[in-house]
């Protein structure tokens, strides 16, 4: 419970890149002795989401330009694998939960909710990942999913409602690649699948450098200069 309330707490920004993680602050939150909370603690840092220091406490991993490099380039190829396998592998039952997740998507969108937003966009890749049937690739997909999450709200302000609407405005392009992807895993086409899931890892890539290339001072008009006699 402790770890799961702690990974969707990072992964929705509710705990930002280099948050301090105080065991005791946690075991109070969560109304728990330390023994859960440090297993916790483990379990996010193997998944690369906390560090943890020796007598001096833990933090949430930070997120360096480096880790958006270098996690867009291992999205070029981890998510168009899953799609591929997910779309050669499916059963009814995971097409089924597929179509589920990508409804509760579009729910949440409508609705603004920012926490429903991120989860559900998370529960629907997750379900994408359920239908590779390959255990290391499902758990790979996972691990990075939380990572491409908390990439994609980079920069969003506000809370409550306010952020709601942040979020739905980034994250609405996304839909119809999610509903691509889901068409080509029911049909079975695992061309189509993979040929999906590159253009949406390259349409998110492209939302990612348009934030980090934006700039305010090309919209400023500084008065000239007078000459000094």
């Amino acid at each position: 419970m402790v770890y799961e309330a702690l990974r969707h707490a990072i992964m929705s920004l509710e705990l930002a890149p280099g948050t301090s993680l105080d065991e005791g602050s946690l075991c109070r939150q969560f109304k728990v002795s330390r023994t859960p909370v440090r297993e916790a603690l483990i379990r996010l840092s193997a998944d690369g989401l906390v560090e943890v220091y020796p007598n001096r406490g833990a933090k949430v991993a930070s997120l360096e330009f480096a880790d958006v490099v270098d996690h867009y380039e291992a999205m070029d190829v981890f998510m168009p694998i899953t799609c591929h396998f997910a779309a050669s592998r499916r059963t009814p039952t995971n097409v089924e939960e597929i179509k589920h997740k990508l409804q509760a998507v579009k729910e949440a969108m409508a609705r603004k909710h920012a926490e429903q937003i991120v989860r559900t966009s998370y529960e629907f890749h997750t379900a994408v990942a359920a239908a590779c049937h390959n255990r290391c690739i499902e758990r790979g997909y996972r691990q990075m999913l939380t990572d491409k999450l908390r990439i994609q709200q980079h920069g969003l302000s506000g809370t409550g409602f306010g952020k709601g609407y942040a979020i739905a405005d980034r994250f609405v392009g996304t839909v119809p690649y999610l509903e691509k992807i889901a068409r080509a895993i029911e049909k079975g086409d695992a061309a189509a699948a993979e040929r999906s899931a590159r253009e949406l890892n390259g349409f998110v890539r492209g939302q990612v450098v348009e934030l980090l290339t934006a700039s305010l001072g090309q919209k400023i008009r500084l008065p000239l200069a007078t000459q000094v006699v």
